[in-house]
């Protein structure tokens, strides 16, 4: 599942836990649903935030190395 699903999903179980029609054993099931969801996105961030840091180490490198121009 993508970020943005799981995000549109934690959306979705937001309103319904708004939702004064909603009983006690519906907010529970949503609750338990919504730290699954929280977790999925956490990851994916924690994820992402890994991919960006080696992304930016490799950058570093290519701005550190002097440019090398023959004439």
């Amino acid at each position: 599942m993508t970020f943005e699903e799981s995000y549109e999903k934690l959306v979705k179980i937001k309103d319904s836990l708004e939702n004064p029609e909603t009983t006690l054993d519906e907010s529970i099931k949503l609750y338990e649903e919504s730290v699954k969801h929280t977790k999925t996105c956490l990851d994916l961030l924690s994820e992402t935030e890994g991919k960006i840091s080696v992304i930016k180490a490799e950058v570093d490198k290519l701005i550190e190395k002097p440019l090398d121009i023959q004439e």
